[in-house]
């Protein structure tokens, strides 16, 4: 008998993993370069920015799709079709939101964090903490619809 907690925590526990996995391991050099909103003084057009990101957030989210299917068949989940699309949608939505990069900036601008911001390192942090959550509440869709 599986638990509504035991599954949520089966698919959060997948989906955390899927991200370092897919964010970190499968995604190409040209779409971290690129995937962000082209600033004024860079080389890469609008065009070539969205292709990297879809490209990236194609690839994300097939890794992720692959492994959900995975845990909910190993362990017997109890989880709709329904459920599995709108945690997987919310991601890609808010993952593609967040890798535009110029949010993670606002964010922390609004946050009171300006000099943070500026770094590498914050950017990429917030920008990581970002992405948990959202996939925190990804799951939740995955368990409740």
């Amino acid at each position: 008998m599986h638990s509504t907690a035991g599954t949520f925590a089966a698919v959060l526990i997948t989906l955390l993993t899927a991200h370092q996995w897919a964010d970190h391991c499968w995604q190409t050099d040209h779409q971290a370069a690129h995937k962000g909103r082209p600033e004024a003084d860079s080389t890469t057009t609008p065009a070539q920015s969205w292709r990297a990101m879809l490209g990236h957030l194609i690839g994300y989210h097939a890794v992720m799709g692959a492994m959900l299917a995975v845990v909910v068949l190993a362990l017997a989940l109890r989880v709709t079709l329904a459920g599995c699309a709108a945690g997987v949608g919310f991601s890609a939505l808010s993952h593609g939101f967040w890798d535009r990069r110029w949010p993670v900036v606002r964010f922390m601008i609004l946050t009171n964090s300006p000099e943070w911001a500026r770094t590498d390192q914050g950017r990429y942090l917030v920008d990581q903490g970002q992405h948990w959550f959202c996939l925190w509440l990804s799951a939740l869709l995955v368990v409740k619809l």
